[in-house]
């Protein structure tokens, strides 16, 4: 009756497995019965399906994260209106107005301008990716912490489920219990556990019996690792085969710091070809060598402040020739140009942006169709145990009929015993 209890009073509790009793028939004087003895509760398992939702959980919180900031990338990367594209292609324009008139005062500022939309709109996009990898890189620790919190735990249960054991139960509750927190490490890092609650990832173990191993971060940016601290040093952890939400987050890190570099790649690549055009030309007040944009290693371009309406070399000599304006046109035809970028030989520098773009899109719309389909693998696995492991509560009340029943039984019985001494008392006294 307390299995029955309990188990109507968790069937709602998704970490729940249905208990049983398990009884075993009593002989007495002569063979005649003696009832039942209750050997223990077990509880309904599903071995393998319960290994095969944790890596599908693993699976489904990376997809998850890994989505979550690569789309937010995508964003900045292709916002509604404006961009990167969009500036390039208006200041080729630009260029190509002030080469038809290149001592108009107008076009010469609309140049300017157009240069500079240029370089903010590159620094827009590598400010903005840099948030999102600082901003992600931010929460490792705290995802660590929970990590380190349930391996300490499942450590704690293993030692109550082994003390349990010796007195001879099997502790359903507490192992209900531990399958949850390895469902958790799995959903958190991709972890995996065998049949004594042993965790690892990768190999390297979390939890070894009743002692929890410590996970820490090591390194910082581009060189962040992962270790477990043993008693005879440290192992690290490979984080390209991590799983579950921290394996999704370093990767998607990763993959926007590479998207950073590729963008910040080509803007620097156009604005040193512009640069070294822009040098071999005159302004207005005869100087040359005036820079357009000052390039920063590994960040953004920026519109050189030095440049102004008459040192913007839009002449091809010194002589200062009426309407020269064939280095204008020089560094427009760099529109044109197909050896920019070395990674894209063959593409324009709107064509190589347009693929940078189109090619991250691609991994954020993998990303999103790995994510609803583990999600809609996750669900379908998890129905299918609980239709194993779960609580019917057409079964428990069977099972309260038929024990009822039994009582009932029971009490005619020992009635029927009853009566029966009754009636050989009243004879005997007759």
């Amino acid at each position: 009756m307390a299995a029955i209890e309990s188990n109507i009073t968790n069937a709602s509790n998704p970490n729940y497995s249905a208990e049983s009793v398990t009884l075993q028939a009593q002989s007495s004087y002569e063979g005649a019965g003696g009832g039942v003895q209750v050997l223990g509760t077990v509880r309904a398992e599903a071995p393998y399906l319960t290994s095969q939702i944790n890596s599908t959980q693993s699976s489904d919180s990376y997809n998850q994260e890994f989505s979550q900031i690569t789309t937010l990338a995508q964003q900045i990367l292709a916002p509604s209106s404006g961009g990167l594209s969009d500036a390039m292609q208006s200041m080729f324009n630009a260029l190509t107005n002030l080469s038809a008139s290149p001592q108009d005062p107008t076009a010469r500022s609309t140049a300017i301008a157009s240069l500079s939309q240029f370089a903010q709109s590159d620094q827009t996009i590598s400010s903005g990716l840099s948030s999102i990898v600082d901003g992600q890189t931010s929460q490792i620790q705290s995802v660590v912490a929970q990590i380190n919190q349930a391996s300490s735990q499942i450590a704690q249960l293993n030692g109550q489920i082994i003390a349990a054991g010796a007195s001879g139960s099997s502790a359903p509750a507490l192992q209900d219990q531990r399958d949850a927190l390895v469902n958790q490490l799995a959903g958190l890092i991709g972890a995996s556990a065998d049949a004594n609650g042993n965790v690892s990832v990768g190999g390297v173990p979390l939890v070894s019996g009743t002692s929890a191993l410590t996970l820490s971060t090591t390194g910082s940016g581009p060189t962040l690792g992962l270790e477990v601290s043993l008693s005879n040093g440290n192992l690290p952890i490979d984080t390209s085969q991590l799983g579950g939400t921290l394996g999704g987050l370093l990767a998607g890190v990763a993959s926007v710091q590479q998207l950073q570099s590729n963008v910040d790649t080509l803007s620097s690549n156009i604005a040193s070809a512009m640069n070294t055009q822009a040098s071999s030309g005159y302004g207005l007040d005869g100087s040359t060598g005036t820079a357009l944009f000052t390039i920063s290693a590994g960040g953004p371009i920026a519109l050189n402040p030095a440049l102004n309406t008459q040192n913007l070399e839009a002449a091809a000599s010194a002589g200062g020739v009426p309407g020269d304006g064939s280095n204008a046109a020089a560094l427009a035809a760099l529109a044109n140009s197909q050896n920019l970028i070395p990674s894209m030989p063959n593409s324009t520098p709107v064509q190589a942006f347009a693929n940078i773009s189109a090619n991250f899109g691609t991994v954020v719309q993998n990303a999103t169709n790995e994510q609803q389909q583990s999600a809609t693998s996750l669900q379908s696995l998890t129905s299918l145990k609980g239709s194993i492991t779960g609580v019917s509560l057409n079964e428990q009340l069977v099972q309260l009929v038929q024990y009822q029943n039994m009582l009932q039984a029971s009490g005619r019985a020992v009635q029927a015993v009853n009566d029966m001494m009754s009636f050989l008392v009243q004879q005997l006294s007759s």
